[in-house]
């Protein structure tokens, strides 16, 4: 049966090379009927009209048989393809490859190598709706066998591994997304900056832009947001963090993150405000300290970032800043606030982008019942993004920190590298 099958796949797949369009079946249609309306007594000889009309009839069922077959293998490649990849979904992805070294690491301090590779699936129902699923595997993250990460880097070990599932779709003149693996600004139209922030400090939860999505928020919810035609934009978001665990979603021992948005945007400036509430915020600082170690049982938290950037000479240069505070709440003890300021510009230099930035941060020391604000000191990075071709990108850098106010190990660190990134 599967030979027979085959055979069958083979001749479909033949006869479609040889008919190869309808376009060409309509200029064959045209040709068989001028044939059959010549004059083949001129052409061929006979002369009784007997034997013409004979010609002509057979003519014409020959040419009625053949239609009948190709219209039959035009159904079976219908049938055949009808299984294969949906029109309506659209693959791109990319591949990066991570290549530096961070003088003063408490990991490493070799040159590592890693890579990280990404997929992005979008399906369209009805042309204006869309399911997107992101799929990501790596061997680089922060904090556990490397020390030199961009914004490209990416863990998972080695496993393809589902990162983002949600379903989007227009409802008047709002945007809805909805699903399982949704992030908090997944469908946030709010801008806070345009700085490009793509190298060794974006990788990094202490040195993230902002409060309001590092170290990042992903669980099941929903959002909606809408950009109105005079600039204004603003998005609301529920995101349970624990909805697949056995602590559930909206439950008092979920981890549940509401999220606000609101901002403008001009042609060459814009500016923006996210609120974010998260209701346990143990889950949220795991990337980088846990509440055991801080000696709290569970911290609540919200934090509130304000953001501008301006754009001076047609899109050649571009500032960005922004300000974050950081407030967290915990039973029976004082908690002060957190700050993060962030200023970076992009400018165009030659054929590539030649990007800078200085980061402030702020983090929390725990001494009894009060939590402190401890400075991090300053950190710093400069960068230079040039596309080597339409889907090439090469990245090469350097970052410090500036001061050791704590004692702290990272703020002594300097990371140099690069990263290459192929787009599909």
């Amino acid at each position: 049966m599967n030979n027979y099958y085959s055979v069958r796949l083979f001749f479909v797949k033949l006869f479609q090379k040889l008919l190869i369009t309808p376009a060409v079946l309509g200029l064959m249609t045209p040709l068989a009927s001028s044939a059959n309306e010549l004059n083949l007594a001129e052409v061929s000889g006979y002369s009784s009209s007997e034997e013409v009309q004979s010609i002509n009839e057979f003519n014409a069922k020959e040419l009625a048989v053949t239609n009948s077959r190709i219209e039959g293998l035009e159904a079976e490649l219908n049938n055949f393809e009808a299984g294969s990849f949906s029109e309506t979904t659209t693959m791109s992805g990319s591949a990066s490859f991570q290549v530096g070294a961070v003088d003063a690491s408490t990991i490493t301090e070799a040159v590592t190598a890693t890579y990280s590779y990404d997929l992005d699936l979008n399906t369209s129902f009805t042309g204006d709706d869309n399911l997107y699923v992101g799929i990501e595997t790596g061997n680089s993250e922060w904090g556990t066998n490397v020390d030199f990460v961009t914004d490209n880097s990416g863990g998972g070990g080695d496993t393809l591994s589902i990162t983002s599932m949600y379903y989007s779709f227009p409802l008047g003149e709002y945007d809805v997304a909805v699903g399982p693996k949704l992030d908090n600004d997944d469908l946030m139209p709010t801008t806070i900056s345009k700085y490009s922030d793509k190298f060794f400090m974006a990788a990094q939860p202490l040195t993230a832009a902002d409060f309001s999505s590092a170290p990042g928020i992903t669980g099941s919810g929903f959002a909606i947001g809408r950009t109105w035609d005079n600039g204004f934009n603003a998005s609301a978001s529920l995101i349970g963090m624990s909805a697949s665990t056995t602590d559930g979603f909206l439950t008092k021992e979920g981890s549940d993150t509401y999220t606000l948005s609101v901002g403008y945007d001009a042609d060459s400036y814009g500016l923006g405000l996210i609120y974010t509430d998260v209701d346990e915020a143990c889950s949220f600082i795991a990337g980088y300290q846990t509440c055991a170690s801080l000696g709290v049982s569970g911290i609540g938290a919200n934090s509130t970032t304000l953001g501008a950037y301006w754009t001076p000479n047609d899109g050649n240069t571009t500032f960005s800043a922004t300000y974050g505070v950081f407030s967290g709440e915990v039973t029976g003890a004082t908690v002060e606030d957190l700050s993060s300021f962030h200023v970076g510009v992009d400018h165009e230099v030659g054929s590539g982008v030649l990007s800078a930035a200085i980061k402030q941060q702020d983090f929390f020391t725990v001494s009894g019942t009060t939590v402190s604000a401890d400075s991090l000191g300053e950190f710093a990075e400069i960068y230079y993004t040039r596309n080597l071709n339409d889907s090439m990108e090469f990245t090469g850098g350097f970052s410090f920190a500036m001061g050791d106010e704590t004692g702290v190990y990272w703020l002594d660190r300097t990371a140099v590298g690069a990263d290459v990134t192929f787009k599909f």
